[in-house]
């Protein structure tokens, strides 16, 4: 997909949100994953495909990192050559 296109989606947008939400130190991941318990049921699949998705990405080889998320890396690799998010898929129900 090239950069333009990429950027012009919902997909980019959502993510930028996201992005600007989680650029403050007062970010509790905990609350976050509470507050997607109240999504309706096939948009938590949704987004937990996307997550999957991400995971995939940042474990792969020529995903580029540093030292700030060199940890990420490494487990999200840990994860995908586990095999274990090709076992399933994740349905859209």
């Amino acid at each position: 997909m090239e950069r333009h296109e990429l950027e012009n989606s919902r997909e980019f947008k959502a993510a930028k949100e996201l992005e600007h939400a989680l650029n403050d130190y007062g970010w509790n991941e905990k609350r976050f994953a509470s507050a997607v318990t109240t999504f309706h049921r096939t948009l938590q699949q949704t987004l937990f495909r996307s997550m999957v998705e991400v995971i995939k990405i940042m474990g792969s080889e020529g995903y580029g990192y540093d030292l700030r998320n060199k940890a990420s890396h490494e487990l999200c690799k840990k994860i995908v050559e586990s095999g274990v998010l090709e076992e399933d898929t994740i349905p859209f129900i």
